[in-house]
């Protein structure tokens, strides 16, 4: 999905809470620094990048991380071979999908992809909670606290302006061919599927041709 639409819900979560009798006290600005680099799995000076496109609150991505992605990362991230560079492209409900990469991005670059992971495992949990934003906003606290962040961050990085420069900034540099998630470029041309084989010779022929 585009950026048409996405961005002007960015503080949908906070405002709504405020109007359900089950939420909590109001919570404070409080100063934040997220981390706004490329986030990267594996070595970033490796021969081989790979370039995905991937939402939270998207089930095929989903799907991706949990079944292709740990074997991926042993055979090639964890070994030099190759290097992950994961990109949000938000998906429906574009409100929770905003909020889950500001949370990741505030957790700082060493915690990013086990923010990414939660919010994976938790999918199904946080979009069913999206008809109730007080309790949805509890478990984005709940969920940003297992990662170090306070309540007062955690809304604070849902709401701030840099984060959403951020993700129109990357929504807005993704190249034509990107239409769906998860998407994959290695080394700058598009695979077209997202199974173990078709990444793998993508990645395989890659390093062939840089000699590895």
């Amino acid at each position: 999905m585009r950026l048409a639409g996405l961005l002007a819900l960015a503080g949908a979560l906070a405002i709504a809470a405020c109007s359900d009798p089950q939420t909590p006290a109001a919570y404070r600005t409080v100063p934040i620094s997220p981390f706004l680099g490329e986030a990267v799995m594996g070595d970033p000076a490796s021969k081989v990048e790979v370039v995905e496109y991937a939402s939270t609150t998207c089930s095929h991505c989903k799907a991706f991380h949990e079944t292709v992605l740990p074997q991926l990362k042993s055979a090639y991230f964890d070994t030099g071979k190759a290097h992950l560079v994961y990109r949000v492209m938000p998906t429906p409900p574009p409100e929770l999908s905003m909020a889950g990469a500001a949370i990741a991005r505030c957790a700082g670059e060493e915690r990013f992809f086990a923010v990414i992971d939660d919010l994976f495992e938790n999918q199904g949990r946080l979009i069913g909670a999206t008809r109730q934003p007080g309790r949805l906003q509890q478990m984005l606290v709940a969920l940003g606290g297992r990662h170090g962040l306070s309540a007062d961050e955690v809304v604070t990085c849902i709401n701030d302006e840099a984060l959403l420069g951020h993700l129109k900034d990357v929504v807005r540099a993704a190249p034509p061919s990107v239409t769906g998630t998860p998407a994959f470029i290695v080394n700058g041309e598009d695979v077209d599927a997202n199974s173990l084989e078709a990444l793998s010779a993508a990645i395989d022929s890659k390093l062939a041709a840089a000699g590895q």
